[in-house]
């Protein structure tokens, strides 16, 4: 009796370790899932305004800075559309995203920058929505 006792009670014991493991497994597919699903609601979002901020510093480095300005003076009605979407998927990231996007709304507002702040206005959004879309 004790022997099946004993049976029953480690029978018992595996079930639970097994149904731990499947909530746990469970737990992480769902994460992935909500990052996976979380990264393509961004990448509509996101893709436009890296498309512009590449333009721009391409024409920065081909040393045209007054096709830049007039490329980055779309940047704000894009940002416009695009943070309320990058928001809320950006979690802690969300802070420096926007600091750097005033950043090249302040630096291309007013006239032409010199080509060593464009740059790296434009270069420090680029990084972080990069990342953010994984790419």
């Amino acid at each position: 009796m004790a022997v099946a006792g004993s049976l029953v009670l480690t029978g018992c014991s595996q079930t639970k370790e097994v149904a731990k493991d499947a909530v746990t497994a469970t737990g992480e597919a769902a994460k992935q899932a909500a990052t996976t699903t979380g990264q393509a609601a961004l990448a509509p979002a996101v893709n436009p305004v890296l498309d512009l901020l590449k333009k721009g510093e391409n024409e920065v480095k081909g040393g045209n800075l007054g096709a830049a300005v007039a490329t980055m003076g779309g940047f704000k009605a894009i940002w416009d559309k695009a943070a309320p979407v990058i928001k809320p998927l950006a979690g802690d990231k969300w802070p420096a995203i926007e600091t750097a996007a005033n950043l090249v709304i302040s630096t291309f507002g007013g006239g032409t920058p010199d080509a060593a702040g464009a740059t790296s206005a434009l270069t420090g959004l680029i990084g972080p929505l990069s990342a953010l879309i994984g790419k």
